[in-house]
């Protein structure tokens, strides 16, 4: 007799079309490959009439899919600021307190109590208030980032009196409420081997299990028909703070120095949201771009000569540099961009936290096609061959099954962790 797969209830507090950040990317596509491993349902909050277009595309990702109407407060309107402003006085973070949704926290208990589950899992910490009185199911938290490893580095970072208060305060809200969550779920994944470190030493979690970061080889690989320019280019979510300090930062200290050595170059920033302060510091420039959302990120990489991460604020892994890499594209980035990564300086990419270094690196490989070319060609065969989103999805399948206390996944047999299916995988 047949063995039931295991069934899952998956709360995503976003809906995860268009896949246009690095959180929707990862959770998209390990969905969409988990969907064959387990029985798979997802419940997520879903806008109308924006999200309309993209539900009949739900089911590449579940079997069942269960939305919950919702509208989110638009960005830098009066209204957001004020929710902002309230939201400060609170013992939870801003972020968890943004993802929080009564109608979803109860979508998700009616769901368990109407239907036998072997696991709910949560997708991203700022959710986990969804989760509060979710109990008597096993419980599977997915850390695409260690929270407070970011609102540690925008504290930091933070060069005014008012900034260090308030970045100092969410620092301390987020360790406090991080280190509860990974002490209440039954397994926490975590994608880099460093994010599983800091969870077990800073929180004392046992159950932390790591996945690899993947990419879609097949759909980023190199589109040879786009002559390269003498552009750079980065792409991301412009909302998201750490990559609008990353271009702020790469304006205002590196870029000039490229400039002084290669007066041509140009600049184009991909990415959904740029922020007023973006938008003003680029104003009346010809040199730099900023496309706002696309639906296909690959001709602006394509056609770029670098690809530049000078993220200086951050945690969990980047979804940009694999799928950069995939289209065999040279690479600068600030340690703190590709932390988490396995990848080698000087093979797969560059690395540089220094202004000067990172602007001579980049000058180097715009004036060296041929490096360009080798690097390329050596990140594209490595990323290829360890972290196609199927290897990911299968760890991920293990570790469910383990978590639930069933004997499956697509191993086989689920294992423990600290083994080669559930730890290895991430260090390639």
């Amino acid at each position: 007799m047949a063995t039931k797969p295991l069934k899952v209830l998956f709360l995503s507090q976003r809906f995860l079309f268009p896949m246009d950040t690095g959180g929707k990317i990862r959770t998209g596509n390990i969905l969409a490959k988990l969907k064959d491993m387990v029985s798979l349902t997802v419940i997520s909050n879903m806008e109308s009439p924006k999200d309309d277009s993209y539900l009949s595309r739900m089911p590449e990702l579940c079997e069942r899919f269960i939305p919950v109407p919702w509208k989110e407060t638009p960005r830098y309107t009066l209204k957001f600021y004020l929710k902002i402003a309230g939201q400060s006085f609170s013992r939870y973070p801003i972020p968890v307190l943004n993802d929080f949704s009564p109608q979803l926290e109860r979508a998700v208990l009616a769901e368990l109590a109407g239907e036998k589950y072997d696991l709910a899992i949560c997708d991203f910490l700022q959710s986990t208030l969804n989760f509060r009185r979710v109990s008597d199911i096993p419980t599977l938290l997915f850390q695409h980032n260690v929270e407070a490893t970011i609102s540690r580095r925008h504290l930091e970072q933070a060069k005014d009196p008012v900034s260090r208060i308030f970045w100092g305060l969410q620092y301390r809200k987020m360790f406090r409420h991080e280190k509860s969550m990974c002490r209440r779920f039954h397994g926490i994944i975590a994608v880099s081997e460093k994010d599983r470190e800091r969870m077990e030493e800073w929180y004392g979690a046992k159950n932390v299990y790591e996945i690899p970061t993947g990419v879609d080889t097949e759909y980023y690989q190199p589109l040879n028909h786009a002559p390269e320019k003498k552009q750079l280019v980065f792409t991301g979510s412009m909302d998201w703070l750490p990559n609008e300090d990353a271009m702020v930062y790469f304006l205002e200290k590196i870029f000039p120095r490229v400039k002084q050595e290669e007066p041509e170059t140009s600049l184009v920033i991909v990415g959904r949201r740029p922020t007023p302060r973006l938008l003003k510091l680029i104003e009346g420039r010809t040199d730099v771009t900023i496309t706002g959302w696309v639906e296909d990120t690959r001709p602006y990489i394509a056609e770029s000569a670098v690809y530049i991460v000078p993220i200086r604020i951050g945690g969990g892994t980047r979804m940009k540099i694999y799928e950069a890499l995939a289209m065999g594209k040279a690479m600068v980035s600030t340690t703190v961009g590709a932390e988490g990564l396995p990848l080698a300086q000087g093979e797969q990419i560059f690395f540089a936290d220094d202004e000067n270094v990172f602007a001579g690196r980049v000058v180097s490989l715009l004036r060296d096609p041929a490096l360009r070319r080798i690097m390329g060609e050596t990140a594209r065969k490595y990323v290829y061959e360890h972290f196609r989103w199927e290897k990911v999805a299968e760890v991920f399948s293990d570790i469910c099954y383990k978590v639930a206390g069933r004997q499956g996944g697509a191993s086989g047999a689920a294992p423990g962790r600290g083994t080669a299916s559930s730890q290895t995988a991430g260090k390639r």
